[in-house]
Parts: C-alpha cells; sequence; structure tokens
C-alpha cells in the first residue's frame, strides 16, 4: 500500500480528453464526425490522431521547451473558484487509501501547522509534491470560466484533501449554534465553495469527481448531503466508496477533537502555507512518462490504459461500460483456462499481436497505447464495426484473441471452437501435432514470439466470425496447410535469425496471402510462408549451426527433436506421439559429451578439433526423458547405450542401437535428421 509520506498516488491511464459534449464526458462522437475520422488517411498526421481529437485540423507537432508547464500552488488557489477542476472518471485505479495512509498525511500537515516539521515554533511552507494533469474539454457556456484536469497522477491526495476540508467544514458548521463559535457561518460557506463551487446561472460542478460507482459517497460528502449517508448499505458499496466513508469519518473525528482555535489555525495552514506542484503537461504521453520518472505507475501498462480507452471512453452506455470493465476483470484474473480467465500478460499481448496483424505494421514499446488506439479506431470505423462501441470492441475482438491464445499458450487445443467438429477429421492429429512444436517454439524461442500473430490469426479464423473475422470458418484442411507453412516460418526465424525488419515484412506478406486466398475459396497450398530460397539457408543452417552453443540453440533443438520423435511415432501409427508432443520433461544429452576424457572416448575422438567441430551440431543431441547427471552425462557410449536404450523417444533409440559413435555416425545420423526435416517441410 502506497504512504503519503512517499506521496505515491495511484496512476491514471491514458489522459483522456472529453467529447464534443461536455456533459457527458463518453459520448461517441456522432455520424458527422465519425465521417470527419473515415477522411483521415491512416498514415501521415491523421493517423496519430485519437478518436476523440479535434478532427477540423491536425494538431501541429509540441514545441521543444514547452512540453509542460509546473505552477507551485497553495492549496487555497488550487481549492478557489473552477479553476481547478478535477476528474478521474477515466482512470483505471480509483481511491485506495486506507485510514493509516490519511491519517499519516493528516499527522504529517498538523504537524507543519504546529512547526514541528521545522524544527522550531516558527510556521514552515509544507510541500505536498507534485501532481501531474491533463487539460481536458471545458463548456465555457455551461460552467462559466474555469478549467478541467484529467489526473494523472495525485488521485489519493486530492480526493483525500478534499475529505479533509469536508470534515473541517462539518466540525465548523456544527458549531456554528454556539454561543462562542457564531462567527464560524462564514467560514462554512467558505469550505463549502471549495468543494462545491457555486456560479449564478451555472451548471453545478464538485472539485472532484471518480469513476460513477466509486464517486457515491464522495459525491455526497463534497455536495455536503453527509446526512444521507446512513441511507447507505456500505457493506454494498465498493471498496473505494467504503474506503472514503472510512477516511471520511477518521478525519471528522480528528478534526473534532480540536478545538475552534487550533481549527482556524490547522485551516489557515493548509490554504496558505501547504503548495502542490501542478504540472500540466500538453500531451498525455508526456504525462505518463512524468509520472514513470518519478517511479509512480511502474506496474501500471498501456494494456491498463487501453483498457480504460474500451470500456469508458468509447463505451457510452453506463451500464455497458462497467459490464465491460467486469467482464474484463475476469478476463484478466490468474489463469484458469477452463474458467474463460487468462492473465492481463495474455490480454496484453493478445491485443498486441492482434493489432500488429490488422494493421500490418510493427507496434514499437514506446507507442503500443497509440497503436492499440488505432485498432480499436480502425475497427469502429470499418463495415464490421458500423455503429458499436468500445463494449462491442470488447467481446469480438480482445475477449476471443485473449482466450485463443491463452488456451494455445496453455496447451488446451480442445477448448477451441472447432476442436468438436474435429472429432473424426484426418486433419486433427497433424494440426496439434504441429500446434504443439509451434508452442514449444513461441513459448522458449524469444525471436518467434512474433509468429504468434499468424497463429492466432488462424485460430481466429478457425472459428469463423469469433473475434469478428468476418466470412465462414476455415476448413480444418487449410488450417492444417496454413500451420504447415507457420511451422516453416519458425524455424526458418528461430535457425536463420533474420533480421527483425525481414522476419516482421515475410510474416505481413504471409498475412496478406491467406487473407487474399480465404477470401476467393481457400486453397492454402498456393501461398508460401518463405521462398525456396529461404529454405535453402534454412536446410544450410540446420546443418551448420551450433545448436548446443547456447540455451536458446538448445531450446531449438529440443522443440525440434520432439516434432521429428511425434512425427516418426505418428508414421508407424503410434498413439504415443500425441505424449511425445505434449511431454514437459525433454531434456538434451549430449552423446559426445562437452567434457569428454581421452579414457571414455580417446578411440572414437581422438582429434580435440574435430570434437569441437561437431559437438554442438544437431547430430550429436539425443532427447532424454530424465535430466543426466554430469557423470551420466560424461560416460563412454557403451555405458551410455544402456541407459538410452530404455528412453521413449524413437530417434533415441536409433541412437542406442548403434555400436559406437563417432564422426561417421553422427554425420549418418545428422543426414538422417536433415532428411526427416525434408520429409515434414519439404526444405
Amino acid at each position: 500500500m502506497m504512504s503519503p509520506s512517499s506521496m505515491l498516488s495511484s496512476f491514471g491511464i491514458f489522459a483522456l480528453l472529453s467529447s464534443q459534449h461536455p456533459t457527458n464526458a463518453f459520448t461517441i462522437p456522432s455520424s458527422s464526425t465519425r465521417a470527419k475520422i473515415s477522411n483521415l488517411s491512416m498514415v501521415g498526421s491523421g493517423a496519430d490522431l485519437p478518436f476523440f481529437a479535434s478532427f477540423e485540423q491536425s494538431q501541429p507537432p509540441l514545441k521543444e521547451g514547452t512540453a509542460s508547464i509546473t505552477n507551485r500552488l497553495p492549496l487555497g488557489t488550487i481549492f478557489d473558484s473552477r479553476d481547478y477542476i478535477f476528474s478521474t472518471v477515466t482512470n483505471i485505479r480509483t481511491y485506495e487509501w486506507t485510514v493509516k495512509e490519511a491519517e499519516e498525511l493528516l499527522d504529517d500537515l498538523l504537524e507543519g501547522s504546529n512547526g514541528l516539521l521545522a524544527g522550531d515554533m516558527n510556521k514552515q511552507d509544507y510541500e505536498l509534491s507534485q501532481i501531474v494533469v491533463v487539460p481536458m474539454e471545458w463548456d465555457k457556456d455551461l460552467y462559466g470560466l474555469g478549467n478541467r484536469y484529467d489526473v494523472h497522477d495525485g488521485q489519493q491526495r486530492l480526493v483525500t484533501l478534499c475529505l479533509l476540508f469536508a470534515a473541517l467544514r462539518d466540525t465548523f458548521a456544527s458549531s456554528n449554534g454556539d454561543e462562542e463559535c457564531n462567527d464560524s457561518a462564514d467560514t462554512v460557506t467558505e469550505l463549502i465553495n471549495m468543494l462545491h463551487p457555486k456560479k449564478v446561472r451555472k451548471a453545478d460542478v464538485v472539485r472532484i469527481e471518480l469513476h460513477k460507482r466509486d464517486n457515491e459517497v464522495l459525491s455526497q460528502i463534497l455536495t455536503n448531503n453527509v446526512d444521507s449517508l446512513e441511507m447507505f448499505n456500505m457493506k454494498k458499496m465498493t471498496r473505494a466508496n467504503r474506503m472514503i466513508y472510512d477516511n471520511f469519518k477518521m478525519l471528522r473525528g480528528r478534526v473534532e477533537s480540536m478545538d475552534k482555535e487550533e481549527r482556524l489555525v490547522f485551516l489557515d495552514y493548509l490554504i496558505e502555507k501547504v503548495y502542490m506542484l501542478v504540472c500540466v503537461p500538453e500531451s498525455p504521453s508526456i504525462a505518463r512518462s512524468l509520472v514513470l520518472a518519478q517511479g509512480k505507475g511502474k506496474d501500471n501498462e498501456p494494456i491498463d490504459d487501453f483498457k480504460g480507452l474500451v470500456c469508458f471512453r468509447y463505451t457510452s452506455n453506463e451500464k455497458e461500460m462497467y459490464k465491460t470493465f467486469d467482464r474484463w476483470d475476469e478476463l484478466a484474473a490468474i489463469s484458469d483456462i477452463d474458467n474463460r480467465s487468462v492473465g492481463r500478460q495474455t490480454i496484453s499481448d493478445a491485443c498486441l499481436l492482434r493489432a500488429t496483424a490488422e494493421l500490418r505494421s510493427k507496434v514499437r514499446k514506446r507507442d503500443e497505447i497509440c497503436a492499440l488506439e488505432r485498432w480499436l479506431r480502425t475497427y469502429l470505423l470499418g463495415k464490421d464495426g458500423e455503429g458499436q462501441e468500445g463494449n462491442a470492441f470488447f467481446k469480438k475482438k480482445i475477449e476471443p484473441a485473449s482466450l485463443k491464445l491463452g488456451q494455445y499458450r496453455e496447451g488446451a487445443f480442445n477448448l477451441f471452437g472447432f476442436y468438436a467438429a474435429s472429432k473424426g477429421n484426418a486433419h486433427w492429429d497433424s494440426i496439434t501435432m504441429r500446434l504443439h512444436f509451434l508452442r514449444e517454439m513461441t513459448n522458449n524461442v524469444a525471436a518467434t514470439k512474433e509468429v504468434e500473430a499468424v497463429i492466432l490469426e488462424l485460430l481466429l479464423r478457425a472459428n469463423g466470425s469469433e473475434g469478428g473475422i468476418s466470412g465462414k470458418a476455415m476448413s480444418l484442411s487449410n488450417l492444417d496447410a496454413y500451420l504447415h507453412k507457420v511451422e516453416q516460418l519458425a524455424l526458418w526465424v528461430a535457425v536463420t535469425k533474420p533480421a527483425s525488419a525481414k522476419r516482421t515484412l515475410k510474416i505481413f506478406e504471409f498475412l496478406d496471402a491467406i487473407e487474399e486466398e480465404e477470401k476467393e475459396g481457400g486453397d492454402a497450398s498456393k501461398i508460401e510462408a518463405i521462398s525456396q530460397e529461404d529454405k535453402s539457408s534454412l536446410r544450410e543452417a540446420l546443418v551448420v549451426s551450433e545448436f548446443g552453443a547456447t540455451a536458446s540453440g538448445k531450446k531449438i533443438a529440443i522443440a525440434l527433436l520432439k516434432r521429428l520423435n511425434a512425427f516418426v511415432l505418428a508414421q508407424k501409427g503410434s498413439a504415443s506421439g500425441e505424449s511425445i508432443n505434449t511431454s514437459g520433461d525433454a531434456y538434451l544429452e549430449f552423446i559426445l559429451p562437452k567434457k569428454a576424457s581421452k579414457k571414455a572416448w580417446g578411440n572414437e575422438w581422438p582429434d580435440k578439433e574435430e570434437q569441437a567441430q561437431w559437438i554442438n551440431k544437431l547430430g550429436n543431441f539425443a532427447l532424454i526423458s530424465n535430466k543426466a547427471t554430469a557423470r551420466e552425462s560424461n560416460m563412454s557410449f557403451s555405458e551410455k547405450k544402456e541407459r538410452l536404450s530404455k528412453e521413449v523417444y524413437s530417434l533415441t533409440l536409433d541412437v542406442a542401437k548403434m555400436d559406437t559413435w563417432d564422426s561417421d555416425n553422427l554425420v549418418k545420423r545428422l543426414a538422417a535428421i536433415v532428411g526427416l526435416i525434408d520429409q515434414i517441410w519439404g526444405l
């Protein structure tokens, strides 16, 4: 839990400007506005405009030296008139401070008021640290002169200060009838206006507003309707509402224990001597950078910002907002695939993969939120998303993609929507064999992660309209054929290590080819993921690569040998091929050990240079079920054979049948492995 002493407030989501109609922060642009959006090019300046920005003209780039304005302001200025009205309605995080944090802040302020913080009895200015806010739309005709700000950093402090001023208001009000305190009315009015600044002939506004369902208690406190809280069933309220209520009761109790003079001195100190640095960046991205640079919001990721956009900014119906928000939370719960929860990271990965695939644009780390919003906007402006909002986008895009990716990563292929239709289908065993290999690669070899964009595309297409992909479901025969080509692509990426730009281009070209082919009826045999030249390069790399020299190389070798063993068993009609694919306990045995002694291996491998030439090659490996000890690994081949002969892996058993392990047999085994690879993938 964050303490006020370090002044860490919960971090707001990607700052969201209010809509064209300030009375409704969630209004979706009108059809005329949508038409203007449609005319914006998806490249150039128009593509970078947020969906809710002004469409009359492109926004000019930020000028150097004008990225933010920071003012040191006393609370009396911040809480005066309507110049600083705050909103956190689009914050993913809400109010989180417990009584402990609120009381710590109160104690610090009281010590400052009493002069204790300065080490002497002269009152010193109290610095309440920086808040980061971004300007929002403000309807001057409706609200009069003023400004509204979206809070990126400072929510906890601002809300707690409002509760403290409300506690002072109520305490002065309750003593207003006392003979000694009959001059408190003006102070009460002052405090009322600080929290609920009135303007004649203008609409009401409060100092700060939270999510509507978390704002119920706070709104009553700020509008001086505390008595109505007695009608609330706090047990049924949200956690934020309960915390606000508990903190308010604590603060009011502490203030009530002070006499009138102490309260007045304390109030003047708060208004005149307590300062905040109010930082107003020119853009939400700058605001986020500032918050992260302060060491705050580190556990807030772009996917959390995107959640706020989808659930609140792009959904106009309040009921649907919170329904979508809750469904997102359920999906993001600790991974439990059977109960349709996949975890926050999988949702993030699924969204980035789909944005990459649908926009045909690689998403850079610093541009994730912008890319995700472009993906959302592209859907809402497209044929499939016509007339729909963020809640529909979640149901049709985010949820199915997240579930499919989670099922794929967990190896729960029986949960795919097309599984039931696959029973008895000749392609299902082949599909699962391919998926297991791809899963092994993408889960363990970082370079192949990008290939998940194609895999996820295919899994969604295999479910037809699920995920918003139009048209009938892809046939299992085509799915099998496409996955065959994805295996080639993943192997090429992992083994030949092409430049990032080259592998990204291959992925986009393959996605384009799939889309075109499926439009025309779908014959997967007509397209390729990699060229014949790429296949030749891959074949050569399989022969010469030092797989055993690196951790990633060993992982590639394990995945590849598991795939080859499963293929051999499948060719023999063995039912154990599936268990070979799904087994997580596979280890790599260096048949010629890295520390080969002259006594054990001197006859077969007398030349150290020849040993070094072959020891890390693919032909020198065998899969084993249990990790060998150092002693077992360094045994002579005649001793090692006995252990290898008890393995379940067909290719390992072939090694155990050999009489010796010398360079000739290693080369023959390497040729056999490459031959199997040719047989599977046609290199």
